[in-house]
């Protein structure tokens, strides 16, 4: 997929890392970049300093920002979205669906995390695929030039850790969500295709929220305090936005399914992929019908 200037990419937690990394990207692309937060005020702010940017520079056109605040986990809010986006002139070429959240309860055992914190973790980084996907891709369908969906997850997509247990599984749910569609639009012959992006430490705002004072599910164990440090410390040294944002679009242009942007990770992958298949070698042969 190389084709991108003049055409519409939806970026979701538009308002800082990530997701500011890719509207920073897509912009540089010549995309009318359609920036989606829960954070309203940030959103405003960022979009006006895109906007002020873009106006200095005269390879870039500042209109080609649209603002629209938005819960990914609500389905009428992604609703709206689509709504302004449909009644935009040009056709839809990505849609990333980036937004996400972390939650203090995961630090710990998952024994001990509250039902709020399933249910935060699950809303937003699942549901608010979920709706993204299924929110867009009748309109994607229907279009006749090539598009795609781009669901961020994470490299804990597809290992596995001690900490952060809830998120990881959001994670591994989101990769199965975009290997299971991605296959689906192939069988049916549709233009639309999709990439999971599965990065190590990015420098973000994902740590911010986090915190163990006030907390609700009693006393705060030293694994939880020990799990935030090391948590909060390869956030702040990860991966600036910029470069991961180029690092995607590497991938975008390579069509590639998965799009890894840290390889670090491949001992830990392939550990865990060994004790599969050795389990898997052990199941007895099935004779039945």
């Amino acid at each position: 997929m190389q084709e991108f200037t003049d055409r519409i990419a939806v970026v979701t937690g538009a308002a800082g890392g990530i997701g500011l990394g890719l509207t920073r990207k897509c912009l540089d692309q010549g995309m009318h970049v359609v920036m989606a937060d829960i954070d309203e005020t940030r959103l405003a702010e960022v979009a006006r300093q895109l906007r002020q940017d873009s106006s200095q520079d005269s390879s870039q056109d500042s209109s080609l920002v649209t603002v629209v605040p938005t819960d990914v986990s609500d389905r009428a809010s992604i609703s709206r979205l689509v709504d302004v986006v449909e009644g935009l002139e040009s056709e839809i070429a990505l849609v990333f669906n980036n937004a996400g959240v972390a939650s203090s309860g995961d630090l710990g055992q998952l024994w001990n995390a509250t039902h709020d914190d399933w249910q935060k973790l699950i809303d937003v980084n699942l549901w608010g695929v979920i709706n993204g996907c299924m929110g867009f891709l009748p309109i994607l369908m229907q279009q006749s030039s090539p598009s795609r969906i781009v669901n961020v997850a994470s490299i804990a997509g597809v290992i596995t850790a001690p900490a952060l247990a809830i998120y990881t599984m959001t994670k591994h749910a989101v990769v199965s969500l975009g290997e299971s569609l991605d296959q689906q639009l192939q069988a049916a012959e549709a233009s639309v295709a999709v990439s999971t992006v599965c990065p190590g430490f990015v420098r973000t705002h994902l740590t911010d929220g986090l915190s163990l004072e006030g907390s609700d599910g009693g006393d705060v164990s030293p694994t939880m305090r020990e799990n935030l440090t090391w948590f909060e410390e390869r956030v702040r040294d990860g991966t600036d936005p910029a470069e991961l944002a180029d690092r995607v679009f590497e991938g975008i242009t390579h069509e590639r399914r998965y799009i890894f942007t840290h390889s670090g990770f491949r001992g830990a992958v392939v550990e865990r992929f060994d004790t599969i298949l050795a389990d898997l070698d052990s199941a007895r042969p099935h004779h039945g019908g």
